[in-house]
């Protein structure tokens, strides 16, 4: 692999290999002890020394193309130092057979959870995409070793046995436009009513509102909305008539940043209002923690909102409205995303959702949670329709 590294033209951006390392780049020094784990496994040597380069190439895909951190790219390379250890088998001669035993091994014989091992199963595609990615690498390898042949090897016998030992999740479904607009209507009568009664100010009923409508206007993610703080609003020249709020900055999965402007005017409104009039409430406490007054939004216990509280509020607030569908801030995102998708296209709206690929931001479309419904099926019926009428 070295060689290749020299022919690429890679090694002059290359530290110098520390003594007793196997591993050649300086970013793959933090797994160094499973890259020796995997060269030992087979003695070293050429074929050592190869294998220790394609975990070099996962490694790095994970982190760089994938977006993960440091921490769940290691998590894939034991998983895959594991797979290693199991079928004794370099990477170029995997089959889906390989694979299949593994499987099995993991449920029947380690009795592994079956949250581990669809795991265990992605992370050995994404080995494979990672080399399959780079055919000058795998196409030097298959040169190197006669009868060497890179693969995908998962495949619909492996997707079955996974599907197999998963629990059954409760399919939850995501909000239609009518949905929403009831929840909205709901929070926004029990504001009135407080106030026409004479009730202390219902800040929580105004946190609640802001918070359902941001995850519904800009599509955050649920860790994206705990992190969120009031200074991640910015004034847009673009559109003056929003002030401070026309730009939201966020930092996403995997570090990824973004700037979202406003998809739907009436965010400014609501966003305005708890901000300047409703979030003093919790800043102005002096039981407030310090490191916590910067945040968007706070939990009944004075402090940065958490994840379980967040989950708690859409969940209570949708039952409340009358809404018998499980909803979680998740479906939200779906559903902003869906919105996103019929006003902007698929592709603007991979990158408004902060995703690597427009394919994932496809898996969040939803005809339900449509505002245009189903535009293939409404498509298709101005057809007859224009067919019937000229008949």
């Amino acid at each position: 692999m070295i060689v290749v590294a020299r022919e690429r033209k890679v090694v002059l951006n290359q530290p110098t290999q520390p003594e007793g390392r196997v591993g050649t780049r300086r970013s793959t020094q933090c797994i160094e002890t499973y890259l020796r784990r995997a060269y030992d496994l087979f003695g070293g040597g050429k074929v050592g020394k190869d294998i220790v380069g394609l975990l070099e190439i996962f490694f790095t895909f994970k982190v760089g193309r994938d977006g993960n951190k440091s921490d769940s790219a290691k998590q894939a390379i034991l998983a895959i130092c594991d797979f290693l250890e199991f079928n004794q088998t370099p990477p170029w001669k995997w089959t889906p057979h390989h694979l299949y035993d593994y499987l099995t091994h993991l449920h029947t014989d380690k009795g592994l959870s079956g949250k581990t091992i669809r795991s265990r199963h992605h992370y050995v595609k994404h080995m494979c995409d990672s080399i399959l990615s780079d055919r000058d690498i795998a196409n030097k390898i298959e040169r190197k070793y006669p009868g060497a042949s890179f693969q995908q090897i998962t495949n619909e016998t492996s997707r079955l046995m996974v599907r197999g030992v998963a629990k059954r999740k409760r399919k939850l479904a995501n909000p239609s436009p009518s949905e929403l607009q009831q929840v909205f209507d709901y929070l926004e009568s029990e504001i009135r009513e407080a106030i026409e009664t004479g009730q202390p100010t219902p800040y929580v009923l105004f946190r609640d509102r802001a918070l359902v409508a941001m995850l519904y206007a800009y599509g955050l993610r649920l860790n994206e909305m705990v992190q969120a703080n009031v200074t991640d609003f910015e004034y847009s020249p673009e559109c003056p008539e929003y002030g401070d709020y026309g730009l939201l900055h966020v930092v996403g999965k995997g570090d990824k940043y973004r700037v979202l402007p406003i998809t739907v005017d009436w965010i400014h409104a609501v966003m305005s209002q708890y901000i300047e009039q409703v979030r003093p409430h919790w800043t102005h406490d002096p039981r407030t923690p310090e490191n916590d007054k910067d945040a968007l939004f706070f939990s009944n216990n004075r402090k940065r909102i958490s994840k379980t509280a967040i989950q708690r509020i859409v969940k209570e607030r949708f039952h409340e409205a009358g809404v018998k569908k499980s909803i979680s801030p998740h479906r939200l995102r779906n559903a902003c995303l869906t919105r996103i998708t019929d006003e902007i296209g698929l592709s603007e709206a991979s990158k408004f959702a902060g995703h690597s690929f427009a394919h994932t931001t496809e898996g969040y479309y939803s005809s339900k949670a449509s505002v245009a419904g189903d535009p293939l099926g409404n498509y298709v019926q101005n057809i007859y329709r224009k067919q019937n009428h000229n008949d």
